[in-house]
């Protein structure tokens, strides 16, 4: 927990917008003991080795990021590096002050007494050489410089290091023991950072857009940099005073400790990323499964096992923004005081909610309960908790909070097929698994409506579940018919049907969620858009696998087509939207409707989308292992249950051979990294007796049972579930596309890894233009756009995480990310417009 303001040993306040990792004991009033440390402090401090201060040059370089979605340009990436010299002295001060990552918040490791190995051959006063990191500024888009950050901390710990080692007590013997590993964590980080470094121009997009999972594993190595650097800085003012062990010895040590912990697991995941390039044929980011050796794959898995609880406690999403940690922080609680109470008596989960605040309070209880949950739990709860969002009682909480349009309609569509141009869409004819237990969600979004839709509600076989969402009732709406509980205001204003219209499909990892969940931005944009909004409530896995999904949005999506006016839509101009899985979904109807031949989309939108299901690596992916809402082990669960795929609590411990293991073994190199496995003579034996055995020893039966049954399964590689495996003449035929991901999203590769796909295709991407051509008159308008068809645009956003769209009313950083969103739909509206028509005269005008 973080305090607003502290006070030095010398009684000035220190700047709140210096990042630290609070703790509990912050919160403790010490009164006259503070006073007293402050005197005593000011008499017995001893002189110090100082530390130089950086040369900075304030001249900023200039962005030639892509400059399409103009109001977001402030928040996406590439940030461009200030000039500093690799030459200059170093400063703390000035560093932290100088950083974006000096107001940015923190994330938390496990407690561990592991000692690195050799670490007790180096020198307690050994001066520690770190490689230097060659034209930072030319390699990293961020604001502040790898090569000064690592210097500086190195010095640093030196000097901590090298006074805790003159002293005697055992609370200078534990610092000066974190300070060792510290030392020996950058000693080994920092070479694996500069072949990284070197490597990063391979995997981008393009010059302008420069984002991929290597940068973003570097850069949030640097971010925990920064805040261990903050925690020393603290540590050498405060280390002097008599009562440095009463007052603060405690909570420095569980900081340094938990940052310590931090750059450790850090380097297990910048060495395993280094092993990746090595395995990446033609420079590709998502890399197959089967072309890693199952030595390097077992690291991986190590990783995921024993690295993650370190992410979860005290530093709880220090790569994001700073306004996210306190959410983070809060929802992780939740996370492990739901678990408490999941499927327990009245009695015992009421006794459970009493001690909730323990989460909060101790956050080393909290990482190891949140990284047993994600290790241990299975599907039907990760889909009930994620479905907590779903209940009655906070629907209607967030009735009062978001805004009110004028109408919004739930109601179901089918079960009949639909003809348009003599083509025919069945209706949805998946079934629901049989042997799944139904998982209901608290409550159904149909709350006030004649249906009740959504999330964990039991679906008639063949219909289809829509909401509608309009901020004016429009010609042709009330043939649905409208009622008055489908109106939240009391407007009777019939206004003309609109040209436009937009499909979504809400995000929740297959499992969870509804368009309810996704009103917190899907009413705004009913709002700024000023356009209809159909948001289609798909039935859920594990109770509807695939196909279930995809039938029931592309139906809905063939229905929309067919019955326009009633949706008050003269059927000019559709575009789809989606987030997370949503973005997959409507990618996949856009594939059905090309190989139909049905009229498909003028645009789609994308967030944050996996394109890519399949079993395979990626080194954004391994930011999973460290973000606390798109953890692996909910990744694999969610995978797994959208593709049937069922979690046995007791798998079967028969004989395992299938071809692809097998195949894969004989295929592995000599290129062994785990010493102390030795690899039988016959490689299919070792597979059968030792891989499995190994994979349930480390992250347990049901896990590696899990595990086992995505690598044989197929499912996930088909093309319509996974876009990427497309083909290319269906690819070549996509309409205009728009990829929105994050910096810091496990799913970063997969936006960066479409994209790129569809350039290499000759699908002509939209550059960077020195003017914005939508606040241009209409004739600049339209000459910008006869002069450049746009065909895919790919936008990185910087500091938010996965499914940051839900986030608006929790930041204010995101509220106003959304805004500009609004903006960017509203520019993809008119050049839709424009592209059907050619003539710029129609182009609408919006208020923001």
């Amino acid at each position: 927990m973080l305090t607003n303001e502290e006070l030095s040993p010398d009684g000035d306040s220190i700047d709140p917008k210096e990042r630290r990792s609070g703790s509990f004991t912050d919160r403790l009033s010490v009164g006259p003991i503070a006073a007293a440390s402050r005197l005593m402090s000011s008499l017995t401090r001893q002189s110090r080795n100082s530390i130089p201060t950086i040369s900075i040059d304030n001249n900023e370089k200039s962005s030639t990021s892509s400059s399409f979605f103009k109001p977001l340009t402030k928040h996406i990436l590439p940030k461009r590096n200030r000039s500093i010299s690799p030459k200059s002295p170093l400063s703390a001060p000035n560093l932290l002050n100088t950083s974006p990552f000096a107001i940015n918040s923190t994330l938390t490791m496990r407690s561990s007494s592991t000692t690195p190995s050799g670490l007790n051959h180096i020198s307690k006063s050994a001066t520690t050489t770190v490689t230097s990191i060659e034209s930072p500024s030319e390699t990293v888009d961020l604001d502040y410089n790898f090569d000064v950050t690592y210097k500086q901390l190195s010095e640093l710990a030196e000097i901590n290091c090298h006074y805790f080692s003159q002293q005697t007590t055992d609370v200078c013997r534990r610092f000066e023991r974190l300070l060792i590993q510290i030392l020996h964590s950058l000693e080994l980080s920092v070479p694996l950072i500069q072949l990284l470094t070197d490597s990063f121009h391979y995997f981008d997009y393009s010059p302008e857009i420069r984002a991929n999972g290597y940068r973003t594993l570097v850069t949030s190595h640097g971010q925990a940099c920064l805040r261990t650097l903050d925690i020393l800085r603290q540590v050498d003012t405060k280390r002097v005073g008599l009562l440095f062990n009463l007052m603060y010895s405690s909570r420095l040590f569980q900081d340094l400790e938990s940052w310590t912990k931090v750059l450790i697991g850090m380097q297990h995941l910048l060495s395993f990323a280094v092993k990746m390039i090595s395995y990446s044929e033609n420079k590709n980011l998502c890399i197959d499964a089967d072309k890693v050796p199952l030595d390097i794959e077992l690291d991986y898995f190590k990783i995921v096992a024993f690295d993650s609880e370190y992410f979860f406690g005290r530093t709880c999403g220090f790569q994001f923004a700073q306004s996210m940690q306190t959410i983070l922080t809060f929802l992780l609680a939740g996370l492990a005081t739901y678990h408490e109470t999941y499927n327990r008596s009245i009695p015992f989960a009421a006794a459970s909610l009493a001690t909730a605040p323990k989460y909060l309070l101790f956050p080393e209880q909290r990482a190891k309960k949140c990284a047993a949950i994600f290790r241990d739990c299975d599907y039907l709860f990760c889909k009930s908790f994620w479905n907590l969002v779903d209940h009655d009682y906070i629907k209607m909480g967030s009735r009062y909070i978001a805004p009110n349009v004028t109408v919004s309609k739930y109601f179901q569509i089918g079960p009949e097929p639909i003809e348009i141009d003599s083509i025919i869409v069945p209706p949805p004819s998946a079934g629901a698994s049989s042997d799944e237990p139904e998982e209901r969600a608290a409550g159904n979004i149909g709350v006030g409506s004649d249906n009740p839709t959504g999330s964990g509600s039991k679906q008639p076989k063949q219909l289809v579940n829509i909401k509608l969402l309009s901020n004016q009732i429009r010609e042709g709406m009330n043939e649905l018919p409208l009622k008055k509980t489908d109106l939240e205001t009391s407007s009777t204003k019939i206004s003309p049907m609109s040209d436009q219209l937009l499909m979504h499909v809400h995000g929740g990892g297959f499992i969870a969620t509804s368009s309810t969940t996704h009103e917190v931005y899907l009413k705004p944009w009913a709002l700024g858009l000023d356009i209809p909004i159909v948001s289609v409530d798909y039935s859920l896995a594990p109770e509807y696998p695939f196909p279930r999904a995809i039938e029931e949005c592309y139906y809905a999506y063939a229905w929309i087509l067919k019955n326009a006016s009633k949706l008050g839509w003269t059927g000019k101009t559709i575009l789809l939207a989606g987030d997370s899985a949503g973005g997959n979904l409507i990618t996949i109807v856009t594939i059905k409707a090309i190989e139909a031949g049905l009229r498909k989309p003028d645009a789609i939108i994308c967030f944050y989308t996996p394109f890519l299901l399949g079993y395979s690596l990626s080194p954004s992916r391994l930011m999973a292992i460290m973000d606390p809402l798109l953890n692996t082990g909910f990744l694999w669960r969610c995978l797994a249950a959208y593709a049937g795929i069922k979690s046995d609590n007791v798998p079967p411990r028969d004989e395992i051979s299938t071809k692809t293991i097998i195949n894969k073994t004989k295929n592995d190199n000599k290129d062994i990294t785990d010493n102390s496995f030795e690899i039988p003579t016959d490689k299919q034996q070792m597979h059968e007796d030792t891989y499995y055995a190994r994979l349930t020893d480390i992250v347990g039966s049901r896990q590696a049972y899990l595990l086992r049954k995505l690598r044989e399964s197929t499912l996930p590689n088909h093309p319509h579930m996974s876009p990427l495996r497309a083909s290319d003449d269906t690819l070549r035929q996509f309409p205009t596309t728009y990829l929105i991901g994050c910096h810091l999203d496990p799913l970063l590769d997969d936006s960066i890894t479409f994209a790129r796909h569809l350039r290499l295709l000759s699908v002509e991407h939209h550059l960077p233009c020195a003017r914005d051509p939508f606040i241009d008159d209409n004739v600049e308008f339209a000459r910008r756009l006869s002069s450049l068809k746009v065909s895919h645009h790919i936008t990185v956003v910087d500091e938010w995480p996965h499914g940051f769209l839900d986030f608006g009313l929790a930041s204010n950083g995101i509220a106003q990310l959304n805004i500009e969103i609004i903006s960017m739909l509203q520019n993809i509206i008119r050049q839709s417009d424009f592209n059907a028509t050619g003539d710029a005269t129609s182009v609408p005008s919006f208020t923001n």
